[in-house]
């Protein structure tokens, strides 16, 4: 998958798998390259409007594992459990 990125008229393109190094120096580029020849107001807005989005991507990516892992329970008990016929009598 490829993410596009445009800074200051740059394009660019990088891959899903970059490494933690290299996303880390990713993200310092961004902060500096949006943080210039602003004030500490524009950046306090900047910065809570960005963590806003991160907010409410997590909380859609939980939401994804929360019913991922549903479905697989759901599986998983499909496949252990053996059909009872209709004459055996439960006690339970």
């Amino acid at each position: 998958m490829y993410y596009y990125l445009n800074i200051g008229g740059v394009t660019l393109i990088f891959l899903d798998n970059l490494s933690p190094e290299d996303l880390l120096v990713l993200t310092n580029a961004i902060t500096i390259s949006l943080s210039k020849d602003k004030t500490a107001d524009e950046l306090n807005v900047l910065g809570n409007f960005i963590v806003g989005i991160g907010c409410l991507m997590l909380t859609v990516a939980s939401q994804q594992q929360y019913l991922s892992s549903i479905q697989q329970q759901q599986q998983a008990n499909k496949s252990k459990s053996t059909p009872v016929a209709e004459d055996d009598t439960i006690i339970g």
